[in-house]
């Protein structure tokens, strides 16, 4: 299309006129894109070793498994502890039916009586010389019997109380009133509070970070504190690919702290070290939803996006956007 000559007159005009000498200056910078000033102080990113930990879920264990057990058979008739009782060794936890067993004492004590009249006739007609010396050696040996029978039933009745072995806790009550009690069933679960552990599966790969008499950091609830392995299982589960450890708590049954078998924690343990950068967690600023460092670089100041990790003290943990070693922006 051909363009008329005085248009293309126009046209040549208004690009000199925009192009010379009185065209008008840009405008500023859009806000945000302009040079930061220089900081009022500076510090360092710098290149950290971290330790790497695992932490490992944990239960409570008791050392000792403890069964109160009756050792004859009876009625339970009186229950004196109850779950969750403090019992001191020797203290009476139940009673049982003892009637059965007064009479076997009665039976015991007659024929005692008995064995001492007949050795005492004998021994009479011995000294008269009527009585054969065998027959008063026959009637020692049966007094003897009959006083070993007497002790034997004093003995079992007084098995008819269920006293506490050690010490303890009590962690269950399997019976109650009228229940039949039989030699050898427990009647109660007990635990000593000073003998409780933290018991956990390690992973057999961890192996050789965790070993006996190795150093772990535990923690239930608001409680924490270090103690050494005190048992490895020498074998790993199979199924599972792990090992049992076991971690004696220290401090267990001082006031307000009395973890029970069951309870949760955990374990803390050091597989390695690695590598992070840290700045002074000062030296990052929010801008909306980015996280911002001040850097010197070859032409000047700038602003750096990064995206920050753990706080660490008066440094935080740089993931992304600083290689380490940079000049950084203080307030």
């Amino acid at each position: 299309m051909r363009v008329p000559l005085g248009l293309s007159v126009l046209l040549a005009s208004a690009l000199l006129g925009a192009c010379g000498p009185d065209a008008p200056e840009a405008g500023p910078a859009p806000a945000g894109l302009e040079r930061p000033s220089p900081p009022a102080a500076t510090g360092s990113a710098v290149l950290c070793d971290l330790p790497v930990e695992r932490e490992l879920a944990a239960t409570v264990r008791s050392l000792d498994h403890i069964q109160a057990a009756a050792e004859v058979q009876g009625r339970v008739l009186r229950i004196h502890a109850d779950v969750g009782d403090r019992v001191r060794a020797g203290q009476l936890l139940a009673e049982l039916d003892d009637q059965p067993l007064r009479a076997a004492v009665d039976a015991a004590e007659a024929a005692v009586e008995l064995a001492r009249v007949e050795a005492d006739r004998v021994r009479r007609l011995r000294d008269e010389r009527v009585a054969p010396e065998r027959e008063w050696d026959r009637a020692q040996t049966a007094l003897r019997q009959a006083e070993a029978q007497l002790e034997m039933a004093r003995i079992r009745l007084g098995k008819a109380r269920v006293l506490a072995p050690v010490d303890a806790v009590v962690e269950a009550r399997l019976v109650g009133p009228g229940d039949l009690a039989v030699p050898g069933a427990p009647l109660f679960r007990l635990y000593d509070p000073a003998r409780i552990c933290l018991e956990a599966r390690l992973p057999v790969g961890d192996r050789e970070h965790v070993g006996l008499g190795t150093e772990l950091e535990w923690a239930i609830g608001d409680r924490s504190g270090r103690a050494a392995v005190s048992e490895v299982a020498p074998s790993a589960d199979p199924r599972s690919r792990t090992i049992r450890i076991r971690v004696p708590l220290t401090g267990a049954g001082e006031e307000g702290f009395e973890p029970a078998p069951g309870d949760f924690g955990t374990l803390r343990y050091t597989v390695g070290l690695r590598s992070l950068v840290c700045v002074p967690a000062a030296a990052v600023r929010r801008v909306g939803q980015v996280e911002m460092v001040l850097v010197r670089s070859g032409r000047g100041w700038e602003r750096r996006a990064v995206r920050t990790g753990r706080r660490l003290g008066e440094q935080v943990e740089i993931l992304s956007g600083l290689a380490g070693g940079e000049e950084v922006g203080l307030p």
